[in-house]
């Protein structure tokens, strides 16, 4: 059955504001239903709604809405769960990675250094703050504190050609805020709220440099000012941006609780599978070699502006296994650091 069509019309609004005006419009359109109720109104699909507001008579204040709305069709009731096709790919918001990571880190010093995962609790218990929401406080504060969005990457520039080993940019980035989160924990810490969110920051960061996205940047006739580390590299499908599919690694094709995901990567990636990466203790040298990961493969697909590439199922299920990888280095790493700035 072909989708239905509905058409709205809110009239005779004289004088109303623009906020009445779509207050208007959009109580109409709850009309409709939404979801289950939606299905259940019309079972032939709704395949638009156009929604017009006349503002009274003038025509310069008249305003039309065009609102694409997606339902279920008659031929498929609503599911439960997203269902992953070959070449249809669910990403998810990149807090799951970082969520994932500080769960993991937390597991690790739990089970080895009881006493610092102590540690750990005391702070967050005295910031009021919870384990995840630590791990993507950074974020949410991004907007209110502009001036620490340069805290989460690090813009190594690569150039086709280039040296194998860019010069890095100046401070301040996540190598330097590294440095001076842990150098603020080693002096002794400060408050309550300064500790947490101090500690905060550095979950938060152990997850960013080992996304290998944030520490690239790529500069070609495209973009000779930088691709702002793939995030101008415009993708087809559900990441529109090869950072933002990238910021999704850790879990592509599964969609499992965080719980679970964590746990799983642990044990796909022990500590002592991963004993010769556990032994480079140099931020810098996991920024770099989160680099040589998104010049590899990364940016194995060819950027196309006027027909943006869409990522095939191999690569994204190698981009997994690679997300899977770095989050249990980044969590182990990040155990050893707050062993080292935490002493129990």
């Amino acid at each position: 059955m072909a989708a239905e069509s509905q058409k709205l019309t809110t009239a005779g609004a004289g004088a109303g504001t623009v906020q009445e005006l779509l207050d208007t419009a959009f109580s109409k359109l709850k009309e409709l239903g939404a979801g289950d109720e939606a299905f259940n109104l019309f079972p032939g699909g709704i395949g638009s709604v156009d929604l017009e507001i006349d503002s009274g008579g003038d025509a310069n204040a008249e305003f039309r809405l065009a609102l694409k709305i997606s339902a279920p069709t008659s031929q498929t009731a609503p599911a439960a769960a997203t269902v992953v096709e070959e070449d249809e790919t669910e990403v998810t918001f990149n807090s799951e990675g970082h969520h994932v990571i500080a769960i993991m880190a937390f597991s690790d010093l739990q089970t080895r250094l009881p006493n610092v995962a102590q540690k750990v609790e005391q702070i967050l218990d005295a910031g009021d703050r919870t384990l995840t929401e630590a791990a993507t406080f950074p974020d949410d504060i991004r907007d209110q504190q502009p001036e620490t969005k340069p805290f989460h990457f690090i813009d190594i520039p690569f150039k086709d050609g280039g040296p194998v080993n860019p010069p890095l940019p100046h401070a301040p980035h996540v190598l330097s805020k590294i440095k001076e989160f842990s150098n603020f924990f080693s002096r002794g810490g400060g408050s309550a709220q300064e500790n947490v969110d101090a500690l905060s920051w550095l979950i938060h960061m152990f997850g960013d440099i080992h996304q290998p996205l944030h520490c690239i940047e790529h500069i070609s006739s495209l973009h000779p000012g930088g691709d702002r580390g793939g995030n101008s590299f415009r993708l087809k499908g559900r990441a529109r941006n090869l950072h933002s599919a990238w910021d999704s690694s850790t879990d592509v094709f599964q969609n499992i609780d965080e719980e679970q995901l964590a746990l799983q990567i642990a044990q796909q990636h022990t500590r002592a599978s991963l004993a010769t990466d556990l032994q480079v203790t140099d931020p810098e040298q996991w920024a770099r070699a989160s680099f040589r990961l998104a010049k590899k493969h990364a940016y194995s697909i060819s950027e196309n502006p006027q027909d943006p590439p869409k990522p095939s199922t191999a690569y994204l299920k190698n981009m997994e296994k690679i997300g899977k990888r770095q989050a249990a280095l980044a969590a182990y790493r990040l155990a050893d650091r707050l062993e080292q700035v935490l002493p129990a």
